[in-house]
């Protein structure tokens, strides 16, 4: 493996430095933490808003997408091997790139994981509020940031049992409704043709795809959160990179499997509107399976599954603070860790953000997603560029994992990002710049000194 020097260690402060997260996960911890992350749910909530900005072909949206992640998931999967610690895409970029790119990566996909949580909270929130109309949106939303952090604080042997149980539960309610969809389709009762999910001539747009992509690909953005398992993964990064391919291939058969089957039930020519479209995916779970399953939908999919990402969500985003706060690029106060391990100060300030973001962008669903999904493609665009670099004169560089796989990656999350909305670009290129202003600053008090392969 290629080794780092340093030109020029970070300041950090001595506690800071000797925080290090203790290996207890195995395999099957980072699959099922992998997949609560990605949520096999996850299209539930963007369903609606996929199919009207594609035509209606909301399958092929998520075919795309996925061909998309695969890139990335390589990538991620061979810069686990390559670079045995925490702190994802910004160590990876760090390592393999310079200190400065390494910052503003990290920067670029704490924009998805700053906005995740509170984008969770507020998905949550819409399914909850469909079923109980008369409680608050803003009531949900807090409990559903900080009952997540507060299993969270207690520990992470708590939140393994918990998940478990929580993933069981979406996969059997995501069972039930491809057994009826299934069914449905036998006896020919879906609305629209086999073939009209995944291409319809007559509507397709090649932009209206791409616009959609950004939209759908937040449902595949859980490649960097398990890479910052990696200092905790029994096995190191050879875990880490099995457990990326396992879960590209697992998720990306139920991501499309659910959104191809529910498409088939949704009229020719239908129109939502902005509340419709929040809401479609459980209307028509209603609608194939029955009036009885819908409220079981909207909690597994609202309450069940939207705690458990959170919990996850949640752990990931601590985990990079805390990464980049050892490293000298945050305040060391963040970098401390409890008794058992935990980095409790990192939990508590992204809860904080998280309420405040959540409560003040609560009717802006489509805004957060495309922005979640700004900072997490961006951020795979310098992995793919890093991954390239780390290798180039590598004597075990492989030429498609190495060269065709990082450079194909690229071209394809460049189109999406190109094709998102004004506003989302408009604000992604803000935090941008606040993040190119930021690794100037710490460049010149010589906070950005390389950073060594190991802690």
């Amino acid at each position: 493996m290629r080794a780092t020097t340093s030109t020029a260690q970070p300041s950090t402060d001595s506690a800071a430095t000797g925080s290090r997260l203790v290996r207890r996960l195995s395999l099957s911890d980072v699959l099922v933490y992998g997949l609560l992350y990605f949520c096999p749910l996850a299209p539930t909530a963007v369903f609606g808003i996929v199919y009207g900005m594609s035509g209606g072909m909301a399958a092929l949206v998520y075919a795309v997408a996925a061909l998309a992640m695969t890139f990335s998931a390589i990538s991620y999967s061979e810069m686990a091997k390559s670079v045995n610690v925490s702190g994802s895409v910004y160590r990876y970029v760090s390592l393999s790139t310079n200190a400065f790119t390494g910052f503003v990566t990290g920067w670029l996909i704490l924009l998805d994981y700053f906005l995740l949580p509170a984008l969770l909270s507020i998905l949550t929130a819409i399914g909850m509020v469909l079923q109980f109309p008369e409680s608050s949106r803003g009531f949900w939303i807090l409990a559903f940031i900080w009952l997540p952090a507060l299993l969270n604080i207690i520990g992470l042997k708590l939140t393994i049992r918990v998940n478990k149980l929580f993933l069981l539960v979406q996969l059997v309610t995501l069972g039930v409704f491809f057994v009826y969809s299934l069914w449905g389709v036998l006896q020919h009762s879906h609305a629209i043709g086999l073939l009209a999910p995944i291409w319809d001539g007559q509507r397709f747009e090649l932009l209206a795809i791409l616009s959609a992509i950004p939209v759908a690909a937040l449902s595949f953005v859980g490649f960097d959160a398990i890479s910052a398992l990696n200092e905790e993964a029994s096995g190191g990064g050879r875990t880490i990179s099995r457990a990326t391919l396992m879960l590209l291939l697992l998720v990306s058969l139920l991501f499309f499997a659910q959104v191809y089957l529910v498409n088939l039930f949704v009229p020719a020519g239908t129109q939502y509107d902005t509340e419709q479209a929040e809401t479609a995916f459980y209307t028509l779970s209603r609608d194939i399976v029955g009036a009885w399953f819908q409220p079981i939908m909207i909690v597994v999919a609202g309450t069940v599954s939207g705690v458990a990402n959170a919990i996850v969500s949640q752990m990931t985003t601590s985990r990079l603070i805390f990464s980049m706060a050892r490293d000298g690029r945050f305040p060391a106060w963040l970098a401390r860790l409890d008794r058992r391990g935990n980095p409790v100060r990192a939990l508590l300030f992204v809860a904080i953000v998280s309420s405040v973001v959540g409560l003040v962008a609560a009717n802006q669903v489509e805004l957060l997603v495309t922005l979640v999904t700004f900072g997490a493609l961006f951020a795979y665009i310098t992995l793919h560029l890093s991954l390239f670099q780390r290798f180039r004169k590598h004597p075990e560089r492989h030429w498609f994992k190495h060269v065709v796989s990082p450079l194909a990656g690229i071209l394809i999350l460049v189109a999406a990002l190109a094709s998102m909305n004004d506003n989302a670009r408009w604000l992604g290129g803000a935090w941008l710049c606040i993040g190119l202003v930021l690794a100037l600053i710490l460049h010149r008090q010589g906070r950005l000194g390389s950073l060594p392969l190991n802690q």
